[in-house]
This record gives C-alpha cells, structure tokens and sequence, in this order.
C-alpha cells in the first residue's frame, strides 16, 4: 500500500504507493503518513514525493491528503511523481496539478 524510503543526502522522503487509493485504503495510510511526516512546528526542512507509479485509482480523500501534506511541507517542499496520464489528468481537472507539483 505505501512503503516510506528516507535519503539524508538529498533530504527527501518517498512515499511510494500501489494499488487503488480509494477511501478505505486512503483511511488506513493516513495516520501513518502523518507519523512519517518530517514536519516540526509546520515546517519541513525534507522535501516530501509522492510516488504513484504503480497507483490505479485514487479517491478524493487521497487528493484531500495530498493537499493537506503540501500544506504542511511548505513552498516548493512538496511534489507527486510518476502519475499515470489518467490520474495526472485527475489532478489537473481538480487545478491542483501545478499547486502540488505534480510530474
């Protein structure tokens, strides 16, 4: 479902997600993405990726969290990676796409 991978080098922390991010599934990695989170005091000194190369679906309760983290994170300090066109398109219909950084 979702497997975190830390790079001190860079700063960066990857989610990686698989599989279809319907609500239930949304529902259950929430609280532990907000764990994971490098946020203190509402900044992140990490850049936080989202990875969806191997996502299917995603629900509106996932782009809630994606807009939610990008908050968090800060300016510049979010992005979402390797989107299948018919989910990037998703982002774009919903105007996100540039706001979140999504590639």
């Amino acid at each position: 479902m979702v497997t975190f991978n830390y790079n001190p080098d860079d700063k960066v922390l990857t989610a990686t997600f698989s599989g279809r991010l319907d609500t239930l599934a949304v529902q259950r990695v929430s609280e532990v993405i907000q764990v994971k989170l490098p946020v203190k005091d509402g900044i992140s000194e990490d850049k936080i990726v989202f990875d969806l190369q191997d996502v299917d679906f995603i629900s509106s309760s996932f782009i809630r969290i994606c807009v939610s983290v990008a908050k968090q994170a800060g300016p510049g300090q979010f992005s979402i990676a390797h989107c299948q066109p018919f989910i990037k398109k998703t982002f774009k219909i919903s105007g996100l796409d540039d706001i979140l950084n999504v590639t």
